[in-house]
C-alpha cells in the first residue's frame, strides 16, 4: 500500500469524494463534447495546468509540453483554439480509472490521482489511442464547488503525434 492509498483510505467523507468525482467527469465530458469554452471554469483563478511526460515528471524537471498558470492563460488558449490554431478536426473520448483521493498538503485541499486513456476520433471516423497517463490533481472547494487548483497531466509516452490544441 503506497502513501496515497493509505491516506486515501483515511478520507471518510463520501460527499467530498462524490464532488471530486463529479468534477473529474464533468471536465472529461466537456472536453469530449467539444465544449472547450467551459475548460477554464473547472479551475480556480490561480490554477496551474501542466502537461508533461512521465520521464520528465519523475526526473523532477519543470519543462513540459504545455503549461498554463492562471485562468487568464487558459482563456488565451481557448481563444487561440478558435482563431489561431490550424489542425485536422478531431474529438476526444476519455476513459477514467477510479480516483485515489487524499487530504491535500494545504488546508482545505485534496490530492487526487486518476489514470486515463484518451481516444482521439478523427473527422473521417478513425479512432486511435492518443494518450495514456495519469492526472495528478489538487482540488480545492470554492464557494462549495470543487475546482482544480492544480492539474498535472503526466503522459506515459513522450511522443505526441499531433499539435496539442485541446486540453487533455
Amino acid at each position: 500500500m503506497n502513501e496515497m492509498t493509505k491516506v486515501s483510505a483515511a478520507l471518510s467523507d463520501p460527499a467530498v469524494r462524490e464532488q471530486i468525482e463529479d468534477l473529474l467527469c464533468a471536465y472529461s465530458h466537456a472536453i469530449d463534447d467539444g465544449l472547450i469554452e467551459q475548460w477554464p471554469s473547472f479551475f480556480t483563478e490561480d490554477c496551474v495546468y501542466h502537461i508533461t511526460t512521465r520521464e520528465t515528471h519523475e526526473a523532477g524537471l519543470p519543462i513540459g509540453i504545455l503549461r498554463c498558470v492562471g485562468r487568464g492563460m487558459m482563456l488565451d488558449r481557448v481563444k487561440a483554439f478558435h482563431t489561431a490554431n490550424i489542425f485536422e478536426p478531431h474529438s476526444y473520448n476519455h476513459v477514467l480509472g477510479r480516483s485515489a483521493v487524499a487530504v491535500g498538503g494545504a488546508p482545505g485541499t485534496y490530492a487526487c490521482r486518476t489514470s486515463f486513456h484518451l481516444i482521439r476520433i478523427m473527422q473521417d471516423g478513425r479512432s486511435d489511442l492518443f494518450a495514456t497517463g495519469k492526472y495528478l490533481d489538487t482540488v480545492a472547494f470554492v464557494n462549495g464547488a470543487a475546482k482544480f487548483k492544480e492539474r498535472i497531466v503526466v503522459l506515459d509516452s513522450r511522443q505526441v503525434d499531433i499539435l496539442l490544441v485541446m486540453p487533455i
